[in-house]
């Protein structure tokens, strides 16, 4: 098993400069490393006013001179948005940067207000996703390329540098429905399901994972990002987790991330924090987490906190805390 930060959480306070926070996440990858973590993670969402969502490509560069060692995945990058020789572009100069640590994590998007800026929308957005990549997958292989497709046209071109992982950094995408499961299995190299699914559906999307990679005879990771609350008991765990947890359901909820194709992420209300969080004490939590290793070939899971400090250096206590604690029981 191998265990990524949301570094975002060391970087979402509104009310702060926002180079304190970035310096501040630095010193967490420092000693990331040491408490067992393998990776950070950083997502994007744009015009999300008034929360702040730092750019992911622009941040893991900042942070990768910290994180020795860590690898550095974008999670998730909305690639419809973008344009594919930019992020094929993008895309080695970070593996670069890090001397072949990238994780390229890509997601479909799903806000309207960000669809309709970037000249896209809902309908449009799997074929954008899948003939983006595509082309990208070709740019990476170092030949000369001519593409021509339903939305974006390349004649000649070729990268002058290129990645350092052959033949290109993994890709992950993000997995809450069953076309996107599929998506994965057949483009790409891991599934991430998300934090929002309840457990019952992290398990029903590990298991049509399993059955489209089995269809396709390719292979790939199943991966997860899941919001974590680690207590010295499952009460306390639970009680500090509900103020940020409800915040997080009311920012999706405005964020519109519901649809009709994905599982449900209970934005409605009425869940309660063990349905779709990992709470309780660090014995608990690794034995929730070894169980999704065992059964669902879980190996990688992405931890978001919920009962963070406020106060850095509380924080970083509370991440070796986590590391000593949790990761360490987690299957090598």
């Amino acid at each position: 098993m191998q265990v990524g930060i949301y570094i975002r959480d060391y970087m979402e306070d509104p009310t702060r400069p926002m180079y304190d926070q970035i310096e501040e996440a630095a010193e967490v990858c420092r000693v990331a490393g040491s408490f067992g973590f393998h990776a950070i993670y950083m997502p994007q969402h744009f015009i999300g006013y008034p929360t702040v969502w730092p750019q992911p490509m622009q941040i893991l560069s900042r942070l990768a001179p910290e994180a020795k060692g860590l690898r550095l995945l974008t999670g998730i990058l909305m690639l419809p948005y973008h344009n594919p020789v930019d992020i094929a572009e993008q895309t080695v100069t970070m593996d670069q940067i890090s001397n072949g640590r990238f994780t390229l994590g890509l997601g479909l998007g799903y806000r309207e207000k960000e669809l309709e800026a970037f000249g896209t929308n809902r309908r449009d957005r799997a074929s954008r996703f899948e003939e983006s990549l595509q082309l990208m997958k070709l740019l990476w292989s170092g030949e000369e390329v001519t593409f021509e497709g339903k939305h974006w046209t390349v004649h000649e071109g070729r990268l002058s540098l290129l990645p350092v992982q052959k033949p290109h950094p993994p890709v992950w995408v993000a997995t809450q429905s069953r076309a996107a499961v599929r998506r994965a299995a057949r483009m790409c190299d891991a599934a991430i399901i998300g934090p929002q699914p309840k457990w019952e559906d992290y398990k029903a999307l590990a298991v049509m994972y399993r059955e489209a990679l089995e269809e396709y005879g390719t292979s790939g990771t199943l991966a997860a990002n899941r919001s974590i609350a680690i207590g010295r008991d499952r009460d306390t765990a639970i009680r500090e987790a509900i103020a940020t947890g409800e915040k997080k359901a009311s920012q999706y909820r405005g964020f519109e991330m519901q649809e009709n194709t994905t599982v449900d992420f209970g934005l409605g209300g009425g869940r309660s924090i063990p349905e779709w969080a990992i709470t309780g004490t660090p014995e608990e939590c690794a034995e929730r987490i070894t169980q999704c290793h065992e059964e669902d070939g879980l190996e990688f899971i992405g931890l978001a906190t919920l009962n963070l400090p406020s106060e850095h250096k509380a924080r970083l206590e509370y991440l070796q805390m986590i590391g000593e604690e949790f990761v360490s029981r987690l299957p090598k």
